[in-house]
């Protein structure tokens, strides 16, 4: 239609009026562009607003995760004081059973594996750029930073557990009667033959190293992920106060 009018406006040498539907043309292309502009900011902050809640709600899941993990690292360190305790005395102050369970305690490393799903959405899709140089942005690396150093914390305690005290269980500890204090398999191993000689077991330092060693390296596993909570719990609540001001 406007081109019709334009084609019969030269026609009849109209300039003003091939001037004005000129205009009319441009104008029509500025406001088509400007709407299509405005519809997609309004989809990317949708977008953004959308991932953010999911944000909030996978740290607050993940710090139910922190606590539990927490409780088994605590719990280890609490078997670890009781088993020095217990070799300190003279005899040792524990059952075979009761030392056989708590070793095993010992040596279990809980799985740590936190949800990033949604943390990785936000970063694949352009809403950490979006965000940058916001506050929220800054408190999402203090909280990977943290939890990069409970990551290396975690790692280093597989690495000793497979590759010192496993080797070093496996040389000096009758495994077996262990395996019968497993919750796991307890019921279904059949018994060894073997028996660990307590008292024997309390007079050596390779012992005593090996439970010193897992209380330092669980203790600061516990040290770094009390921190990771704590940058958890300071997101949730600015993610929390950013979808009340919305």
């Amino acid at each position: 239609m406007i081109l019709r009018r334009v084609i019969e406006h030269v026609k009849e040498q109209n300039w003003t009026a091939v001037a004005l539907d000129f205009v009319i043309v441009v104008m029509g292309v500025f406001i088509g562009i400007q709407v299509a502009n405005w519809n997609a900011g309004r989809a990317e902050r949708a977008q953004l607003d959308q991932q953010l809640t999911s944000l909030r709600i996978e740290m607050l899941d993940n710090q139910a995760h922190f606590s539990s993990f927490r409780a088994e690292l605590v719990q280890q360190m609490d078997d670890v004081n009781v088993l020095r305790v217990a070799l300190k005395s003279d005899p040792p102050a524990i059952s075979s059973d009761d030392f056989d369970a708590k070793l095993l305690n010992v040596q279990r490393i809980k799985i740590f594996s936190p949800d990033l799903t949604a943390l990785k959405e936000l970063a694949e899709t352009g809403g950490l750029r979006r965000i940058s140089g916001t506050k929220i942005r800054t408190a999402i690396g203090d909280w990977q930073r943290e939890l990069d150093n409970v990551n290396r914390n975690y790692e280093d305690a597989l690495r000793q557990r497979d590759g010192v005290l496993n080797p070093f269980m496996m040389e000096n500890i009758a495994y077996g009667p262990l395996l019968e204090q497993s919750y796991i398999v307890g019921g279904g191993v059949t018994d060894s033959k073997f028996r660990n000689d307590v008292a024997a077991l309390a007079e050596s330092r390779g012992v005593d190293n090996q439970l010193a060693y897992r209380y330092g390296i669980t203790g600061s596993t516990v040290y770094a992920l009390d921190a990771l909570d704590r940058e958890t719990a300071r997101l949730i609540e600015m993610l929390a106060r950013r979808e009340a001001e919305q």
